[in-house]
């Protein structure tokens, strides 16, 4: 009779849902993130970028994605989102490196 009881008492554990982790901040700034890689990956797939590396394109489609990331962040309107957005661009165009040439940044800053 005690194991019984112990088993709905383990089972009832295992049923409750489970507190995100994540604040709703995060989870917000994932979906933008998210949805801003999905648009960017549209917006320099319809471009024409014949002749252009695979690297200067992903380059390209990162800082597309980051601009809109950051400023979808920026609506949260608290300090840690403004951070984390300067961290964010900051880290894609040191990832970019070499493939983040002149004809990447006139693109980007062209608006593609």
């Amino acid at each position: 009779m005690h194991w019984m009881l112990l088993m709905l008492v383990v089972l009832a554990g295992c049923a409750s849902p489970k507190p995100s982790r994540f604040t709703d901040a995060q989870n917000r700034r994932a979906q933008a993130s998210m949805d801003c890689f999905d648009a960017a990956e549209e917006q320099v797939a319809g471009g024409n970028y014949a002749g252009w590396t695979s690297g200067e394109t992903t380059c390209l489609q990162r800082l597309v994605a980051a601009d809109c990331a950051s400023k979808a962040w920026a609506q949260d309107g608290d300090a840690q989102s403004s951070e984390a957005a300067a961290r964010y661009q900051s880290r894609v165009v040191e990832d970019c490196g070499a493939d983040l040439t002149e004809r990447v940044r006139a693109a980007f800053e062209a608006g593609l």
